[in-house]
């Protein structure tokens, strides 16, 4: 019994000297990881995308004697129509962006859209309101080639102003008419002109990249591609001939995607 009860009193002396010496053990902080850095987004790299927006031009079909009656200086036709097209926009791009800078960015785009600019308007003369001048004018499609030059006030956001190379298919005819008909000795002299264009653009947007390969913007355009002009002849009076003429300038705001195919990840 003694050799048993020393036993206990050992055990119990050795966990007691146990405890002792795991408090004094330091406890272990908890491992701290550092928040992950925050990437700045790469502009550069190919896209593709599609806008639509609205467009307008101002226009006047503007005429002139060139032989014969001169009906327009005398005040017997008009001498301007005015027609102003307007209507919907719509089509795709594809560019390249370098990112050069931290916070500049240079870019090349081009785009094809389909146009809805569409207008015909008639004037009688003002000294004659029997002879109607009737014009049509119309845009079918309007291309570019620009290039861009971008700042980044904050990560993810494009701010940029652009211009370049235009081109577009656009049509005018003119055509006087009578109201008594153009029987008899009524000039009823008319004409078209249909053609492909070229000028220029400029303007500005903004473009937020709103996930890793996708962005959204808003741009305007403003546009000139020249003028178009044609005679207006009428058979039966081959001796008088007008020229009719307007231009083909305006404006288009739209809106647009852009997918970066060539996704360079984050610097």
């Amino acid at each position: 019994m003694m050799r048993l009860a020393t036993a206990l009193l050992a055990t119990a002396a050795l966990g007691v000297a146990f405890s002792a010496s795991a408090a004094d053990v330091p406890v272990r902080a908890p491992v701290y990881k550092a928040p992950a850095p925050v990437v700045a987004y790469n502009w550069s790299g190919f896209y593709i995308g599609g806008h639509a927006g609205y467009g307008w031009m101002d226009s006047t079909d503007r005429l002139s004697d060139v032989t014969g009656a001169t009906l327009v200086a005398s005040g017997a036709i008009a001498s301007s129509i005015p027609l102003d097209p307007k209507g919907f926009v719509g089509g795709g791009q594809i560019g390249y962006n370098w990112q050069i800078a931290p916070m500049w960015v240079f870019g090349l785009e081009a785009d094809i859209s389909w146009t809805d600019f569409d207008e015909t308007a008639s004037l009688p003369g003002p000294a004659d309101p029997s002879r109607i001048v009737t014009a049509h004018q119309k845009l079918d499609w309007f291309g570019t080639v620009r290039g861009r030059l971008g700042v980044t006030p904050t990560d993810r956001w494009l701010a940029y102003v652009t211009g370049g190379f235009a081109y577009g298919r656009g049509s005018l005819s003119t055509a006087l008419t009578r109201t008594t008909g153009c029987a008899g000795a009524n000039n009823c002299q008319q004409g078209s002109v249909s053609d492909t264009l070229t000028g220029l653009t400029v303007g500005g947007g903004l473009e937020w990249a709103l996930a890793n390969n996708w962005s959204v913007k808003a741009e305007y355009l403003y546009f000139d591609l020249g003028s178009l002009s044609h005679l207006m002849t009428d058979p039966f009076f081959p001796l008088t001939t007008f020229r009719a003429s307007t231009d083909f300038k305006g404006h288009i705001i739209r809106a647009g995607i852009n997918y970066k195919l060539d996704w360079g990840g984050a610097r």
